[in-house]
């Protein structure tokens, strides 16, 4: 099934299975069940289309140029909580770890908590319709250069942020399997290389990163320029515009935080990245 993403793209705008076949792709019923299952695409006699938002650069070029400048104006309001994240762990004795945090817990973390009680971004709730996985599937051409990205690992007593990239995928799943890991995470305030944070307000990196969520959410809800981003989106429902502009957003808001200084960039190459790798972690615990 290695040409699943053949069919999607071919089938963007819809088309037959005949015209897949003269493209030189050629699925199997089986193939198109389970992207049925999976709400990947819709079947109607012979036409498939691609049930899923596919933009290209004709759209994104001109769409990431706004949100560089809206990233670039919410990054200058958040610099007062950006501060008070690097104070309070240089206080805890984690200087190094600002970037896991602003973007761990905060814009890669509470963000999606605010956007889904305000009903703005798809749910992820398991129904009978999709009993294995819900989510929201999108397609988007050119990628993010050096885009980074939050997997979470609960435990017993906390949970594991992970901020990974393409240097660090692989090193920080050997972490996520570890028994020294699954060990922390039963008792992680018995180490001090990693920055436990209490998902309560008296915690001021907690109390900090809330208000960084409050203010990108507030702004993708109600500000004309955020309703002008979501609106250039072809072929997507509101939720499914949001969460598309929301990624490309904060990521926009860690390059600019990052570019003006206010933020530290994750190591990322090669050893460099291994050496540092705690500093791609963050321990929660729930208030």
């Amino acid at each position: 099934m290695d040409n699943n993403g053949s069919i999607l793209y071919a089938a963007r705008r819809g088309i037959t299975l005949p015209q897949l076949k003269e493209n030189g792709v050629i699925p199997s019923q089986s193939q198109l069940k389970l992207l049925q299952l999976y709400d990947l695409i819709r079947v109607e006699d012979d036409r498939i289309t691609t049930a899923f938002p596919v933009v290209g650069p004709e759209v994104m070029g001109p769409l990431r140029e706004k949100i560089q400048l809206a990233a670039a104006g919410l990054a200058h309001r958040m610099i007062a909580e950006v501060r008070g994240i690097r104070e309070e762990l240089q206080r805890r004795g984690h200087p190094g770890h600002d970037y896991a945090v602003v973007f761990g817990h905060a814009v890669d973390g509470l963000l999606w908590e605010q956007l889904r009680a305000a009903d703005m971004v798809p749910t992820t709730e398991l129904t009978l319709k999709r009993p294995l996985w819900n989510g929201a599937f999108w397609a988007i051409h050119p990628p993010i250069p050096a885009g980074a990205g939050v997997n979470e690992l609960p435990g017993e007593a906390s949970t594991l942020i992970m901020i990974w990239t393409e240097s660090t995928r692989e090193a920080l799943w050997e972490v996520a399997h570890s028994e020294a890991t699954q060990n922390l995470l039963n008792n992680p305030t018995r180490q001090s290389k990693i920055p436990v944070l209490e998902t309560d307000r008296s915690d001021a990196l907690h109390l900090h990163s809330t208000t960084i969520a409050e203010i990108i959410a507030e702004t993708i809800r109600v500000s004309p320029q955020a309703q002008e981003l979501l609106a250039d989106f072809p072929d997507a429902t509101p939720q499914e515009c949001t969460l598309i502009v929301a990624h490309e957003l904060i990521w926009a808001i860690m390059e600019a935080l990052v570019t003006a200084g206010h933020l530290e960039p994750l190591a990322e190459q090669g050893k460099a990245a291994r050496k540092n790798l705690n500093e791609h972690l963050l321990i929660r615990v729930s208030g």
